[in-house]
C-alpha cells in the first residue's frame, strides 16, 4: 500500500464545543473499535470532547443511522466507522456499494460533513494497513474548510 499521510491543518476556526457523532458498525468490532479510538484520541487531544456514539450491527446500517441521528439531533461533524472484508460471496459487493451510496446521499441531502471511514478490503492485512489517524485528521480539516465557505 502506498504510504499516505495527512497533516492536520489550521483548525483554529472550529469552536471546541461542536457536536460530533461517531457511528460505528459492530461487525468486525476488533477493527472498528480501533478506528473509533484513534479518532477519539485525536479529537480529545485537540480539545474536542462533545462526542456522542451510536452503534449499528454492520456497515450497511450506517446510512440509516446517520439519517436518523441528523433528523433528531444537531451534529456539526459525523464520523462513520465500518469494515467490510471480501469473502466467498457477492454479499461484499452489495454491502460496499449500498453503504457508500447511502452515506453519499445523506451527505448531499443534509449538507453535514460526514467522514466515510468504511474500509472495504480484500483481507485482514489490508484492513490493518489502513487503520491510522489520517481519517480523523480529515474530519477536522473538512470541517475547517467548510466553515470558511
Amino acid at each position: 500500500m502506498a504510504e499516505y499521510t495527512q497533516e492536520l491543518g489550521d483548525i483554529s476556526n472550529i469552536p471546541k464545543n461542536i457536536n460530533i457523532a461517531f457511528i460505528t458498525a459492530e461487525f468486525n468490532k476488533d477493527y472498528t473499535s480501533k478506528m473509533e479510538s484513534l479518532s477519539e484520541e485525536l479529537l480529545e487531544k485537540n480539545h474536542f470532547r462533545n462526542i456522542t456514539k451510536y452503534y449499528t450491527p454492520g456497515a450497511f446500517e450506517i446510512p440509516g443511522m446517520i439519517e436518523r441521528v441528523i433528523e433528531k439531533w444537531s451534529f456539526d461533524l459525523i464520523y462513520c466507522f465500518g469494515v467490510v472484508i471480501r469473502w466467498a460471496t457477492t454479499h461484499y459487493d452489495y454491502v460496499c456499494t449500498e453503504t457508500a451510496r447511502g452515506i453519499m446521499n445523506t451527505t448531499q441531502k443534509y449538507k453535514t460533513p460526514i467522514i466515510f471511514w468504511i474500509l472495504t478490503c480484500e483481507n485482514k492485512k489490508q484492513v490493518l494497513e489502513r487503520i491510522n489517524e489520517n481519517l480523523a485528521i480529515s474530519g477536522l480539516n473538512l470541517l475547517s474548510s467548510s466553515l470558511k465557505i
